[in-house]
């Protein structure tokens, strides 16, 4: 199944003016469309595309309808916290997102995607060229028989500093924690912040020791980055200035928690404000997918 927000028909002008951002803007807002599956489906892995000025595309779907076409407020401000949700259709940290591989002990897991679901694609673009661009993806979306699918992955979702004022002129390590409830697997593990930010890391603390795990490090935020954790996936070391993950099956177990840390250097002369700007704004998000555990969305300000 394919999903494409863009212009339909490139020979017409208004048609594309839709989608067209001019040289020093920067936004983020949500176009609305529907799946076209008639029946429900599951998927394991997809394939994403965006134009040059993808920051993020996150694709929400929800439980009540919506009229199609045209970039607009979103019914979600990002932070999961609209009652009617379902769940996300994936997403994009950058312009291009590769199919993943799927480990032997995952071929039974996948998650649903409901016949004609109303989502949107909330897309963060900024054009700080000197023409214009084109807010536009294409993602490919790979199914799997539902008789293959036992379990279903659940998202992770950790919002950090939703109502910051940071000075200009801080240095400082913002940390957050969401609880474990149940015992399972981490899947995978994303982090999210802007131009502000040095350092993101993600580590687990054991309940059963009290020792904290470190599990994911990041540094550029032009490239953040995506770790896998199974059997297949081998992920980088962990170094001083590139990203890197523990390789294997992360397990987790009831009490455990996930921490995650951004390390913000303000050396503008603007306040830094949780927002969708690059360069003006800051934020310190954890993504990612789990199983067997009680779904993780936790939202700090």
């Amino acid at each position: 199944m394919q999903i494409h927000v863009g212009p339909s028909d490139y020979k017409n002008q208004a048609e594309v003016a839709k989608f067209i951002m001019k040289p020093g803007q920067e936004s983020s807002e949500c176009w609305t469309f529907h799946t076209p599956n008639t029946e429900d489906v599951y998927y394991q892995t997809f394939e994403l595309s965006g134009r040059a000025g993808t920051h993020h595309i996150i694709n929400t779907m929800y439980n009540v309808d919506l009229p199609d076409g045209g970039f607009g407020v979103c019914a979600d401000p990002g932070t999961g916290t609209n009652g009617n949700i379902i769940d996300n259709l994936p997403g994009a940290s950058k312009a291009y997102m590769p199919r993943g591989t799927i480990a032997p002990e995952n071929m039974k897991i996948g998650r649903k995607i409901p016949p004609r679901a109303a989502s949107q694609a909330d897309m963060h673009y900024y054009n700080f060229g000197d023409k214009d661009i084109i807010r536009e993806f294409w993602m490919n979306i790979y199914f799997v028989k539902k008789e293959q699918v036992s379990e279903e992955a659940a998202q992770i979702r950790g919002m950090g500093g939703v109502l910051w004022q940071i000075a200009p002129g801080t240095d400082q390590t913002y940390k957050y924690e969401c609880p474990i409830v149940g015992n399972g697997r981490i899947l995978s593990l994303l982090g999210h912040y802007h131009s502000h930010g040095k350092k993101f890391t993600a580590s687990i603390r054991r309940k059963a020791t009290g020792m904290i795990e470190k599990v994911f490090e990041m540094y550029d935020y032009q490239d953040p980055a995506t770790f896998e954790y199974d059997s297949v996936n081998k992920n980088p070391a962990f170094s001083a200035a590139a990203a890197g993950a523990v390789s294997g099956i992360l397990e987790v177990k009831d009490g455990d928690v996930l921490m995650w840390d951004c390390h913000i250097l303000n050396d503008s002369n603007v306040t830094l404000r949780y927002t969708n700007e690059v360069k003006t704004g800051e934020m310190c998000n954890l993504w990612g997918s789990s199983l067997g555990v009680q779904p993780l969305n936790c939202v700090h300000f």
